[in-house]
């Protein structure tokens, strides 16, 4: 077994959020007498829901084979994790933006205690399933090893699996073991108003609603949109299929709010005090979903023309909701910017006005045309490398990127998260939507995944699609410095660069042999707890990202303290400390003026039994 720390202090956090944990702790806040022995009573869960249980052994559900494994890789902890790299970054310390490269249910997994509830919006644009790209091959027992296998860092196969063709019988299941815990992780990390786009196509948009229906809730489904992709398009019997899709879902519908833009010029043919406008939505929201038991968080009163309270009531007489959030209706009440018309029953239809400088008022139309084609974002990455031919197959175009973020109704200091970066358009976007003066950040998770030796891409000499990501990104960053150096001077422009690696703890594997000598030898393996030639900075990043902070939180050494080197780490909301010196002295820790609020991290062996009973009893002590 693994050495075990000192009875007289706390471990260090050495894994990922347990998601098993969290959720049985969350049951256990709702329903704390179902718990006995720390085993759920499941007869009396039944009693308590009564006739919320579905006992019928008819009933509606979506299955596959391969979701225990799925669910499995949900549940299990990551094995490794991330090490800064800092030659390959921009701009490092001051940075905000991060790129990560590794294999992304693991990197998932690593950011649920720094990152939940966190990210305003989530892009992604991952395999579609055509039976020519990548499948990820997940391993629940050995997701590191599995990591270096499938990158080639074992091997000398690289990392391309065998392509995931229509004749494999679980081919539509093996993409679905890959997506669902992916999506079940990235909903952990939105915040409650936050949003998800996936791209996807003919080939698994069926199933890929299915899972995400069951992950995010059917009531918090938004829409799926049709985007034009091509011009043309391959042949499928007399049809030509041109279009993809776009499914959209929000965390928490009642919390959502959208906004977006007309694609044709609206008439100003009204006037008021205030100056022309024209009459915009109607803001009763009538259709799918609009009824009040559907988004109760959306039925509240408004005040009316004579000051009267104006609930939404639909154009059938029943109770309804808003399209907009309680905070945006009032305020376009109190801007003068509603219509109230008055039904023969007495109740109000209300309308936006929609001015030229009106926030927020325009929509976008149900299919995507022209300015979203695949083209478009081919031609950029071409000028962008100053290439003959692409670098990247199949690039989603940077106008489709943005408009998405302005209907996700981005704040200023947004974070916007895509993890299949595959060329890196998400975060061209994010670059250059702050010009606006925002200050939004990008994370962004690519494998390293080779590139095929016949590939444009790998004749200009990058050997990996996250190289090809990272260089859009030097390159996004050096045309906007040249655009206008004096507009940039406050943007970020930089990026942290993280790659996934194994972790900095020894990880204790079950011995069922029954060689003793190899037992004992491996248990001699354990006398520490940490690999052999282990770096400092990356047990510091470690041991942050497994307790919680996030990767931007500053590391700093305290110059103030002369007997030993701490570093103290601090997120902006909270901080600690760490020594990796072999031997804490006294002085340090009087000098640090320690107490019970603030935590102190430092190798097991560092302190003798007599300072840790001491310590342990005044102030926050973490080994390692």
């Amino acid at each position: 077994m693994p050495k075990k720390v000192s009875k007289n202090t706390k471990s260090v956090s050495r894994q990922s959020l347990n998601l098993t944990e969290e959720n049985l702790e969350k049951l256990k806040g709702i329903f704390p007498e179902i718990f006995s022995e720390g085993k759920i009573d499941f007869e009396k869960l039944k009693i308590l829901l009564g006739s919320e249980i579905e006992d019928s052994v008819e009933k509606y559900n979506f299955t596959w084979a391969g979701r225990s494994n799925a669910f499995k890789n949900i549940q299990t902890t990551a094995k490794g994790t991330l090490i800064p790299d800092e030659k390959d970054s921009v701009n490092f310390d001051k940075t905000e933006n991060l790129f990560i490269e590794g294999d992304n249910l693991e990197v998932l997994k690593l950011l649920q205690k720094p990152y939940q509830n966190k990210i305003k919006m989530i892009y992604i644009d991952p395999p579609y399933n055509t039976g020519k790209d990548f499948v990820y091959k997940d391993n629940f027992k050995d997701s590191i090893g599995n990591y270096k296998k499938i990158t080639g860092q074992i091997d000398e196969e690289g990392n391309r699996t065998d392509t995931n063709k229509e004749s494999n019988g679980r081919f539509h299941s093996d993409w679905l073991t890959m997506m669902y815990p992916r999506l079940y992780l990235a909903k952990n990390l939105l915040k409650d108003d936050g949003v998800i786009f996936v791209s996807i196509d003919d080939h698994e948009v069926h199933n890929l609603r299915k899972i995400m229906d069951d992950i995010f809730g059917e009531e918090n489904f938004v829409s799926c949109v049709t985007r034009e992709a091509i011009k043309g398009g391959s042949q499928s019997r007399d049809i030509r299929n041109v279009n993809d899709y776009i499914l959209i879902y929000t965390k928490d519908m009642d919390s959502t709010e959208f906004s977006g833009y007309e694609k044709e010029e609206v008439v100003l043919d009204l006037e008021d005090k205030k100056g022309k406008y024209a009459r915009g939505r109607e803001l009763n929201k009538w259709g799918a979903g609009s009824r009040r038991e559907d988004s109760p968080g959306m039925w509240f009163p408004i005040k009316g023309p004579r000051g009267e309270e104006v609930y939404p009531i639909r154009n059938d007489g029943t109770e309804g909701r808003w399209r907009l959030g309680k905070k945006k209706m009032h305020e376009l009440v109190e801007r003068g910017d509603a219509i109230f018309e008055k039904r023969r029953d007495g109740t109000y239809i209300v309308y936006q006005k929609i001015r030229d400088s009106s926030p927020g008022i325009k929509q976008f139309t149900t299919i995507f045309k022209d300015n979203y084609i695949n083209a478009k974002g081919t031609e950029a990455l071409k000028n962008l490398f100053g290439k003959q031919r692409a670098i990247f197959d199949y690039s989603k175009p940077i106008e489709l990127i943005l408009d998405l973020m302005v209907m996700a109704d981005l704040g200023e200091n947004d974070i916007i998260l895509d993890f299949f970066a595959g060329s890196g358009t998400t975060t061209h976007a994010v670059l250059d939507l702050n010009k606006d003066g925002g200050n939004r950040k990008f994370i962004c998770v690519q494998l390293p995944e080779k590139t095929d030796e016949k590939s444009e891409a790998f004749k200009a000499g990058y050997k990996t699609i996250s190289e090809i990501s990272k260089e859009r990104i030097r390159r996004v960053i050096k045309k906007i410095k040249e655009e206008d150096k004096e507009k940039v001077k406050n943007m970020d422009l930089g990026f942290k660069v993280f790659k996934l690696a194994k972790s900095n703890y020894k990880i204790w594997e079950n011995y069922d042999g029954k060689d003793t000598k190899e037992l004992l030898k491996q248990m001699e393996l354990f006398q520490s707890p940490l690999i052999a030639g282990y770096k400092k900075i990356d047990l510091i990043y470690e041991v942050l990202i497994k307790e919680g902070f996030d990767l931007n939180s500053k590391i700093e050494e305290v110059k103030e303290i002369k007997t030993n080197k701490v570093f103290r780490i601090d997120n902006g909301e909270k901080y600690f400390f760490v020594c990796l010196d072999e031997k804490i002295k006294e002085q340090t820790i009087k000098d640090l003026k320690l107490n019970k609020e603030i935590m102190f991290v430092c190798l097991d062996d560092s302190l003798d039994d007599n300072q840790k009973i001491n310590l342990s009893l005044k102030i926050n002590l973490r080994s390692i």
